[in-house]
């Protein structure tokens, strides 16, 4: 829209400066309006920048509160084939011989190939592993080069390879996936010969002592639980080897001292955001906001009371750590410092009870308490039952149906019960499917391998019956007389008015337990610590949604835009005004110009006039 201009030649005014000091004056309240979203950005931006410092400083508080991971001794090994490490805050020690290692069963081909494309297999080839049904498996034409593809497609838990053992000779050899005794297995249907023993599989062993030795036996080179505190792996025979740890708090000093400066650094940040400069007369962007105020209070108070050795409230609202304190202290018990530092949960089982529960997270639970556990459903795995015609399998179709996933298997005219297991199992694994099938007399039994209605499947079988024999349920229950949600195995407290809110349980009972107890099935203790409380505050001011720091950060957000609309409802209203003005200055000077143009013709007629009588 084009503006209309204002001369001021016939009012000698500047008109034009006088509309814009008068629409100024009026644009004063715009002005404070816009210092107002001004301000409340900065609050946006303040808060945005708190969250993510307080996220990360919550990760750093959740870290430590897994003190089953401290770094809290240290290992050493006389050997350099033994590798040793710790598996808990306690020393330990240990002298003893490798006698054996572990190795996996592995078999080579007697005879040799002269290419992978020779054929050494007529279709099949039979997987038979120790203590297990035989598996075929697939070869397509049975080129070597085929044979070595399907064993390693089929997921049997074993690795083929063609070896070229010189020019145009190559053997096949085939070896367990896994170390120890217990990694046997044969390979028949191959026409290269007998598949002869390479390795057999066999399991590491050490003996401890010279006078009354004893042996330890591992599946796997590694010994994790033979000495309490350590964990070790041998890689070859060798005599004695020590291996032992000691207590050594200085990394687990490291964190808990990185913990408190980056505390110290967001409470500094907190306090720059709400300070008053009486110099300037200036804020910070969050001066007066009550919920950074709650925030700097908890801080210090879950301090105050922490009792966490080391870590103490000190001056000025800083937070102080005495390292050597706390090493002292790691040094005396360092079980006590981790539960100082983390949470200690525990279930007390009712009198019949032999299942077991585990508190699986309590991120919000500060309240350290027992809680009577209460069930009414025990979790259950889907499981049918599959009953083909005289418990004769061959020729007939098991259809399995999970959600959009579905399982079909047609057996063959030879295949027995176990062929038929052996067969839906590799596909319902390749799948993904989490059923399990087993042989069950004359039927074929499938499981779930999770419990829970999520779990559930349907299934048939042609020519026989199919019954659902369990159906799959989610435990359902209450924690601390609150009623829980259950998702499988796992029962959570959600929105309730007790102080285990938040809590989540893994409750692995059975339904003789509930009857035993009617369903009380015992109750949890959980006892939070500094840590793991820190963790806990933190998260309830940033949680997505329902965080306080991220609400308040949202409604000053709310206040940006509604401020935006009244800056620009005002950038309206001040052109309209300033158009309203020119409109009326305007007027006023083509009226001063027809004023002078008529006193000029006066002027005019009157010298005429006069021109004439004279």
């Amino acid at each position: 829209m084009s503006q209309m201009s204002i001369s001021g030649v016939f009012s000698g005014l500047d008109t034009a400066s006088i509309v814009s000091q008068l629409v100024s004056v009026e644009a004063r309240q715009q002005q404070l309006v816009k210092a107002r979203m001004s301000g409340a950005q900065k609050a946006v931006d303040a808060y945005g920048a708190l969250v993510t410092s307080m996220k990360s400083l919550s990760s750093q508080a959740t870290t430590l509160a897994t003190t089953s991971a401290w770094a809290g001794t240290s290992v050493t090994s006389s050997s350099p084939t033994v590798t040793a490490g710790s598996t808990g805050l306690r020393a330990a020690s240990v002298t003893f011989d490798v006698t054996s290692v572990a190795r996996a069963h592995t078999l080579v081909s007697a005879d040799t190939a002269a290419t992978l494309q020779d054929v050494v297999a007529d279709g099949t080839v039979t997987l038979t592993k120790d203590g297990d049904s035989p598996v075929a498996i697939e070869v397509g034409n049975g080129t070597l080069a085929e044979v070595v593809a399907a064993i390693n497609s089929a997921d049997q838990g074993v690795l083929a390879a063609a070896v070229q053992t010189a020019p145009g000779q190559y053997r096949l050899q085939v070896s367990s996936t896994t170390t120890g005794a217990a990694s046997g297995f044969t390979l028949d249907d191959v026409d290269m010969g007998l598949m002869n023993i390479a390795y057999q599989g066999s399991d590491a062993t050490i003996s401890v002592g010279e006078l009354n030795p004893y042996t330890i036996t591992s599946s796997t080179n590694t010994f994790d639980s033979a000495v309490d505190g350590l964990s070790f792996t041998v890689s070859e025979k060798v005599n004695g080897v020590t291996v032992s740890s000691t207590l050594d708090g200085t990394k687990v000093a490291d964190q808990v001292s990185d913990l408190v400066d980056s505390m110290n650094s967001l409470l500094d940040d907190l306090a720059q955001q709400t300070a008053w400069n009486a110099e300037t007369k200036t804020g910070g962007p969050l001066l007066g906001e009550s919920v950074v105020r709650q925030l700097q209070q908890g801080i210090l108070s879950l301090v105050g009371d922490a009792s966490a050795p080391g870590v103490e409230l000190g001056r000025s609202g800083r937070v102080s750590f005495d390292r050597a304190a706390f090493v002292e202290a790691f040094e005396a018990d360092p079980t006590a410092v981790a539960t100082a530092f983390g949470s200690v949960s525990s279930f007390a089982a009712a009198p019949g009870v032999t299942g077991n529960v585990q508190v699986v997270r309590a991120p919000t639970n500060r309240v350290a308490g027992t809680y009577a556990l209460q069930v009414a459903v025990a979790a259950a795995r889907e499981r049918w039952r599959m009953e083909p015609p005289g418990g004769i399998i061959a020729g007939q179709t098991v259809l399995i149906m999970r959600g959009s996933m579905v399982l079909s298997y047609t057996a063959g005219a030879g295949d027995t019960l176990a062929d038929a297991v052996a067969a839906v199992n590799l596909q319902a694994a390749h799948m993904g499917l989490g059923i399990g099938a087993a042989v069950d007399g004359a039927n074929i039994v499938l499981t779930s391998i999770t419990a829970g209605s999520a779990a559930a499947f349907t299934a048939s079988v042609s020519g026989g019956t199919a019954v659902q024999v369990v159906a799959g349920t989610d435990v359902q229950g209450t924690i601390d007389g609150q009623p829980a949600t259950g998702s499988g195995t796992s029962l959570s407290l959600r929105n309730s008015t007790s102080p285990a809110d938040g809590i989540v349980l893994s409750v692995d009972v059975s339904d003789d337990d509930v009857a035993a107890g009617g369903g009380d099935v015992g109750s949890v203790t959980y006892a939070p610590s500094f840590a793991t409380r820190l963790s806990a505050l933190l998260d309830d001011y940033t949680r997505t949604g329902t965080g306080l720091l991220v609400t308040s950060q949202e409604g000053r957000a709310s206040d940006v835009k509604d401020l935006q609309a009244q800056i620009d409802a005002w950038d309206l209203r001040l052109e309209a005004r300033r158009t309203s003005l020119t409109r009326q200055f305007t007027a006023m000077e083509t009226l001063l110009a027809n004023m002078q143009s008529q006193m000029s013709m006066v002027s005019g007629l009157r010298v005429n006039m006069l021109g004439g009588d004279a």
